[in-house]
Order: C-alpha cells, then sequence, then structure tokens
C-alpha cells in the first residue's frame, strides 16, 4: 500500500454513506445466545467500490465491476448522491477486482485502470487487496490514458460535463449570471402526476438553495409529453399553466415568495420585495407535462 499527499481534490468526489454500522456484541455468553462479534467478513459489507462514469458520443457510460463486487440500485446510489456504486463482496486481504472501461481519450488511446484510492487528512492512499474497515469506506478508480503519469487521481476533463437532465437554471438578478442547481427525482402520491421516463410517479426536488430579489428560475426536464429531450417546463400546449401551490393548512403560500410568466420560455420571479432567504422547491407535472405545479418551502 502506498500513500501519496493530495495537492488539489477539492470536488473530485463526493462522500456519503448508509449510516453508521455498529459492532455485535463480543461477550461469549451472548455469542452462545444467538449473537455473534462482527467477522471480518461482515465488515467489508462497509466497503464499496466507485468505478466511475464517461461520456461518449455525448452520452454517459458506466465503467463495470464483473465479479467480487454487487452493483447498487439506482435508487441507492441517488441516496448517497454518487453515481455507478458497488458493494464490495470478497474479504479482507483479498486481491480487489479490476474494472473494465470502454473509454479512451480524443487519439483513441484505451483508458487503463490505474488502482483502487481514497483519501484522508488529503493523503491519497492506494489499494491493492481489500482493507479491513469497521466505517463505511469508498474506494475509486483511478483511469488514465498514459500510464507514465505520476500516481495520482486525475481529475476528469471539464470538457465532458453531462448536462443534467432535470436543473433549473436561476438567473441572478445583480449580476445577470445563471447557475444551474440541479434537480432530483423523488416519490409522490399523486396517481396522474407524470412519470418523466420512470416507472412511478415522481416530482422533481431540490435540497436548500439561495434566492435573492428578482432571481428568475426557469425548469428544464426530459421525459415530458413523450419526449426525451431536455425542455423549459411547462411544454407549450393548450391548457398550458403554472400552478403555484400551498401547504395544507394554508401557512406557506408559494405565491408569496413567486411570480410566474408563461412566455416562449416559461420563468418564476422571486418577489423584488421580498430579502435574501434559502428554500426548498418541489415540482409535479400534470397533463403530460402542460402543467407544472410548484411548491416553495422556506428554511426560516
Amino acid at each position: 500500500m502506498k500513500k501519496f499527499m493530495a495537492l488539489t481534490l477539492t470536488g473530485l468526489f463526493v462522500i456519503g454513506g448508509f449510516g453508521t454500522v455498529s459492532a455485535a456484541a463480543a461477550d461469549p455468553a451472548e455469542n452462545r445466545s444467538g449473537s455473534r462479534a462482527e467477522t471480518a467478513s461482515d465488515q467489508q459489507n462497509n466497503l464499496y467500490l466507485v468505478p466511475g462514469t464517461y461520456v461518449s458520443g455525448g452520452v454517459k457510460a458506466e465503467n463495470v465491476i464483473s465479479s467480487g463486487a454487487q452493483k447498487l440500485t439506482q435508487e441507492e446510489c441517488d441516496e448517497i448522491y454518487t453515481e455507478n456504486v458497488y458493494k464490495c463482496t470478497l474479504s479482507a486481504g483479498d486481491t480487489l477486482p479490476v474494472p473494465v472501461s470502454e473509454r479512451t481519450d480524443k487519439d483513441g488511446v484505451p483508458y487503463t485502470f490505474n488502482g483502487w484510492w481514497s483519501i484522508t487528512d488529503a493523503t491519497v492512499t492506494y489499494f491493492d487487496k481489500v482493507p479491513a474497515v469497521s466505517e463505511i469506506t469508498y474506494l475509486y478508480a483511478d483511469w488514465r490514458a498514459d500510464l507514465s503519469q505520476r500516481k495520482d487521481p486525475i481529475i476528469p476533463d471539464s470538457d465532458n460535463a453531462v448536462q443534467p437532465r432535470h436543473y433549473m437554471s436561476v438567473k441572478r438578478a445583480a449580476t445577470g449570471e445563471e447557475e444551474n442547481i440541479t434537480l432530483r427525482i423523488s416519490g409522490t402520491d399523486v396517481p396522474n402526476a407524470e412519470t418523466l421516463g420512470y416507472d412511478r410517479a415522481v416530482q422533481l426536488y431540490n435540497g436548500w438553495f439561495e434566492l435573492n430579489p428578482g432571481d428568475v428560475i426557469t425548469v428544464y426536464t426530459a421525459g415530458l409529453g413523450g419526449s426525451s429531450e431536455v425542455q423549459a417546463a411547462p411544454v407549450a400546449g393548450s391548457g398550458r399553466v403554472i400552478t403555484l401551490e400551498n401547504s395544507g393548512d394554508g401557512s406557506n403560500i408559494t405565491a408569496s415568495y413567486l411570480t410566474s410568466s408563461l412566455t416562449d420560455t416559461p420563468v418564476l420571479t422571486y418577489r423584488k420585495s421580498l430579502k435574501k432567504r434559502h428554500f426548498r422547491i418541489y415540482i409535479k407535472f400534470f397533463s403530460s407535462g402542460k402543467n407544472m405545479a410548484v411548491y416553495m418551502e422556506p428554511m426560516d
């Protein structure tokens, strides 16, 4: 195992987890009664491998682990905000699996796997064997087309950034700059909500974000009106409308924060008379995407 100092790794990856894991009781009497101490094999339930993704022809593709690990479902990956994650099924001391990628660089040179790594206290550590872990641990695949480079993880090419399929563009009134904020999928109990290409009724949701007086929001999403293309919402057509919703008890009224406009590109505008605040936003679609229902919840 080798360690290397990481000079610039900000924003390279996101750490997430499913929660803490408590060791079973180690008392022999308790073991005889049916409980047992957590074994090294059990501890490997805490080790996750992230082989990464890349863009090919404008489409996102995933690198693959064919053995020694079990791929998480899309829902499980969404919960930890990390794409293409596998749970390690090997024991401590076993050789880590070698992932496979079909990615090539601009000259057609295949990318080669350069090892599994993690970072703690600004120190990058590479692993050849499965480490013994007791807490949730993520190892990330290092890929490169030129293995003569020094062995540090490389930041993905920014030119290959993928535009999210569900996001909102916030145009800042003070500067004119636009910020794209990804919207996530979560379930809803509304039976006639658009599915956006998924197998259940869904809504778009975002965690806390900041709005300043006069900021303008435009919502973009894919899957509305039977189209796979990302487009401004709600989509054009007869009955096109933006509905600003209230809380069930009427204590929170979205229209007190936002105004709406159905131009060629529909927008929501944060009222100029208000102060800077943080909000969550919830968006549902009806009538094949021609009706967009919006609910905003303030942080305080």
